[in-house]
């Protein structure tokens, strides 16, 4: 018995523990604002940009291709991703355009450098056709 527990104190003290990837589990915290500008039929902006409200904002962990959560923004177009760990992020929404499929992403990349950071994202502005 007594052999099993210093062999589990000396693994304990050999070993580090394993390092923690992006995501859930930390005390850290990503927010942002959206906000939402109407363009014309030629894609010029008409008007002040004005929160969008009820917009999916979804978050990337890592390197990951997909998006890992997601939130919508509240009538002042705020969003926020809570208990997140250390590391860098890709946070990123949908805007109208006169494209192909209609919509294109715009994208913002952050770094959680500290384990209570709260990380404020530049503010995403999407256009409105």
């Amino acid at each position: 018995m007594r052999t099993t527990l210093y062999g589990l104190l000396a693994a304990a003290l050999l070993f580090p523990a394993c390092k923690k990837e992006p995501g859930e589990g930390g005390k850290a915290e990503i927010r942002g604002i959206v906000l939402r500008q109407d363009v014309n039929a030629a894609g010029q902006p008409v008007g002040d940009p004005y929160p969008y409200q009820e917009a999916r904002v979804y978050i990337a962990y890592g390197d990951h291709d997909f998006h890992d959560d997601d939130v919508r923004t509240g009538p002042d177009g705020l969003f926020v991703f809570s208990w997140l760990r250390k590391g860098d992020y890709r946070v990123y929404t949908f805007g109208e355009c006169d494209c192909p499929g209609g919509s294109v992403a715009v994208e913002r990349t952050v770094t959680i450098s500290d384990k209570k950071d709260v990380v404020t994202v530049p503010t995403i502005t999407v256009e409105n056709w």
